[in-house]
């Protein structure tokens, strides 16, 4: 079934804003890491406004995180599932956070993998904001993995130099 197919079927079809700000432009639909894609997706958009001002990053982190929220929930409320796969602005806005003062290529791969593994192996206390219920719940998780993610690179850049 292409992705088409798969659009006219979902139950989230009287939703289509909601849906293309969660899924990532729907990105989220593409098997089989849309996880992995969405962090992608974050780091691109770090990438493409790397050389704007701290506060700028803040207010775009904020606003992610805000419409992941509202356009998730959304979802959640028109969908069988807690955390549908295919929502993906979690992983954006939280790697995005986990980019911010990140300079290097090493900085940033280290961000992707140090991130990926957080958001998969989900440690304490980030398995506990994950049974939030809805939006709430499927965004704080990864925002607090970005900002896990975002110390742990710093220590590490740190005891490599």
């Amino acid at each position: 079934m292409n992705l088409r197919e798969k659009l006219k079927e979902s139950q989230y079809s009287n939703h289509k804003l909601s849906l293309l700000i969660a899924t990532g432009g729907l990105v989220g639909f593409i098997p089989p890491c849309p996880g992995t894609y969405g962090a992608l997706q974050g780091l691109f958009l770090y990438g493409l406004l790397k050389s704007s001002p701290l506060w700028q990053h803040l207010i775009i982190a904020l606003v992610l995180t805000l419409l992941g929220i509202i356009s998730s929930e959304i979802l959640v409320k028109n969908s069988s599932q807690k955390d549908p796969d295919e929502v993906i602005i979690d992983e954006i806005a939280g790697i995005y956070l986990a980019c911010l003062g990140k300079e290097s290529i090493m900085e940033l791969t280290l961000v992707l993998i140090v991130f990926r593994i957080i958001d998969i192996k989900k440690p304490f206390p980030l398995k506990k904001l994950e049974q939030l219920r809805g939006g709430l719940g499927i965004m704080l998780d990864d925002v607090l993995a970005g900002i896990i993610t975002n110390i742990l690179v710093i220590l590490i850049v740190a005891a490599i130099n």
